[in-house]
Parts: structure tokens; sequence; C-alpha cells
């Protein structure tokens, strides 16, 4: 898959998953909601290091990617938060943190907002 294409396709994926999260919320679906969410902001951020030609395959390297992107953007500490957010509702797919719904709307916004930030350092 070439860079520019397989970029394309994990933002693409980033938004159809952020898009999800609801429709899982309203059929009572909390541990896949949990996963809508990770997985819109994992593939945000696969998507900038798809475009950057760097590794993005593990959750490490995914981690590694938002330092990196941090570190070149300069004042975009924020995002960090935003990510370790995002990586706590990836815990919540394998049982490992039980989140309400609730907490799932209210974090929808700040993972909305990461992407969004991911997508201008494109």
């Amino acid at each position: 898959m070439a860079i520019p294409r397989a970029a394309e396709y994990y933002r693409e994926r980033s938004g159809h998953f952020l898009a999800r999260v609801d429709a899982e919320l309203a059929a009572g679906e909390i541990e896949v909601a949990c996963e809508m969410l990770w997985g819109a902001a994992a593939h945000a951020i696969k998507s900038a290091a798809q475009r950057r030609g760097w590794a993005h395959d593990t959750h490490t390297l995914l981690a590694v990617a938002v330092a990196r992107l941090i570190a070149e953007a300069g004042a975009l500490p924020h995002i960090a938060g935003q990510y370790r957010i995002a990586s706590d509702f990836h815990q919540g797919f394998y049982g490992d943190r039980i989140f309400e719904a609730d907490q799932i709307r209210r974090a929808k916004e700040p993972i909305a907002d990461f992407i969004r930030t991911l997508e201008m350092l494109a």
C-alpha cells in the first residue's frame, strides 16, 4: 500500500470508528463503543505516522508516534493527555476497566479534537 493511499485509508477508518460510537452506545455495546473510541484515535495516529514513514503496527509504536508528533509540532503537549484518554478506552474493551455510557459520551469530543489536531499535522 503506497504511503498516501494507506494514510488516507487510516484517516477514513478513524472517522468511521468515531461515527459508530453513539450507535454502539444506543445498542448497549459498551465494550464495542470503547473500542470504537480507541480505534478512531489509533487510526488517526497511524495516518499521521504513515505519512511520515514511521512504524505504527503496535500499541507501543503508536505511543512513540504521538511523542514524535509532539516533538515535531512543538506546542501541542495537550495531545499527550488526549492520547492517554483514548488509550484508556482500549482497556475498556478487554474488561480491564469498566466504563459507563456517560463517560464514553464525554470522552468522544476530546478524542475528536485529538483526531482533528493530528489531521492538521498531516
